[in-house]
């Protein structure tokens, strides 16, 4: 796993607002810059609280990525 690139990705979520709208509305194009597992990818694209944890990620971070829409 590349926990840096998840943790990379979530600093840049909670720092850029346009990022965030990117994440949620094109994933693909959001993390291709960054060096993620499936995994990972699988985890952000859909946001999903317990998935995010199993990556790595604090249970405070996963559940603040999980409530974004």
């Amino acid at each position: 796993m590349s926990l840096r690139a998840l943790i990379d990705v979530t600093t840049k979520l909670m720092t850029d607002g346009e990022f965030r709208n990117l994440l949620v509305n094109d994933p693909d194009r959001a993390l291709s810059d960054f060096d993620l597992t499936l995994e990972e990818i699988q985890a952000l694209t859909s946001r999903d609280r317990w998935h995010l944890e199993e990556c790595g990620l604090e249970e405070w971070t996963a559940r603040w990525v999980s409530a974004l829409r």
